[in-house]
């Protein structure tokens, strides 16, 4: 379940990112993006993909309590009285309603709305929806809905576009359209995070699973703001003067928003530390921060930065990493070396803050 749950959610993100990408935009006029060409037995197999993988969370919670009363008896129970059952319900039929409307080349607006129900789903059955329903709900909602809808229009243009006709109008409209989901993103997810960490816990946050893969995710989308800043804005410079293919540094993008989302994906399997400190007494620190800061870990915890030689140097190779992003593209090197040092400079900085942290 550690691996197969944290992968569903991954695939989830992916599938639903497709789908969202190709009806958003059918409401493009053509000379307003790339020829695009995505397979209809692919979208149909993404629709019944979904119905399979949003399956994941739901059997996690059935294999929890399934030893207590029986595997049947709690799958009847979690569909019909949990949040996170009805909301697969709901999903099934909005899918098989999808499933249709795409096979049977329906309109667009019916497509829209399906995946729209289908989203207000997945907010429904959120983690911060149980905590606070209506802003919970609203602010995951908004930003599941924000990240697929960024995601998905970028999956849709590098991986299935035919060629890059119409780019600089694609991006005319498309990059204020970004930025604008950037500022969405980055709003709700702070809401969504206050709902499990204050700011006051942030780094405190950090000896849990769940507070270290909240890190990795927030460095991640540092390489991401890079790409994001050089597709919308360095390519029209070069496109100016050179017959330059964007596509593949969209795809380079497009595999750094999925990093996001495999880490997005094990935040949804952790315990949330709503206390640190009893989360540290029931559950106990992650292994692997006990190893690296060498030094048992006990309650109350007080973690803090301190500047360490060790810790500042890696951290420097990290702004590296990020540079040569800038340098691979201006000497038009493949992305492929861009999404290593993408990898490099998470890595990076991850090690260089673990090694600038200290127990109090």
């Amino acid at each position: 379940m550690n691996v197969f749950v944290p992968l569903t959610e991954l695939i989830t993100y992916i599938l639903f990112s497709i789908l969202i990408g190709h009806v958003s935009l059918q409401f493009v006029s053509p000379e307003k993006k790339p020829s695009i060409h995505t397979s209809k037995r692919l979208l149909l197999s993404c629709v019944l993909g979904i119905i399979l993988f949003t399956f994941g969370p739901l059997l996690q919670v059935v294999a929890y309590f399934g030893g207590s009363i029986g595997v049947a008896q709690t799958l009847f129970s979690v569909l019909f009285t949990f949040e996170i059952g009805k909301a697969w319900i709901a999903i099934v039929w909005c899918s098989i309603l999808l499933w249709l409307a795409i096979y049977l080349e329906s309109s667009k607006y019916i497509q829209a709305v399906l995946l729209f129900l289908m989203v207000l789903s997945i907010g429904y059955a959120s983690h911060v929806a149980s905590l606070s329903f209506w802003t919970g709900f609203t602010s995951h909602t908004v930003h599941f809905l924000a990240v697929t809808l960024w995601a998905g229009i970028l999956i849709q243009v590098s991986w299935f576009s035919k060629d890059s006709t119409n780019w600089d109008r694609f991006l005319r409209w498309f990059t204020p359209f970004a930025v604008s989901c950037m500022i969405v993103i980055l709003i709700s997810g702070i809401m969504v995070m206050l709902f499990v960490v204050d700011f006051k816990s942030y780094i405190n946050a950090w000896i849990l699973p769940y507070g270290q893969m909240l890190l990795f995710k927030h460095i991640s989308i540092i390489p991401l703001l890079v790409f994001a800043f050089i597709n919308s804005i360095l390519v029209r410079k070069i496109r100016k003067t050179s017959t330059f293919d964007p596509r593949p540094w969209v795809k380079a993008e497009s595999i750094c928003l999925v990093i996001i989302f495999f880490f997005t994906g094990i935040l949804g399997t952790l315990s949330p530390p709503h206390d640190i400190d009893q989360t540290v007494k029931s559950e106990g620190a992650a292994n692997w921060i006990i190893d690296l800061l060498s030094s048992p870990i006990k309650p109350p915890v007080n973690l803090e930065i301190t500047a360490s030689l060790q810790g500042i140097v890696i951290i420097l190779f990290g702004i590296l990493f990020l540079t040569m992003i800038f340098l691979s593209f201006y000497k038009k090197k493949t992305p492929a070396l861009a999404v290593v040092l993408t990898i490099c400079f998470i890595i990076s900085t991850y090690l260089g803050i673990m090694m600038n942290i200290k127990i109090m």
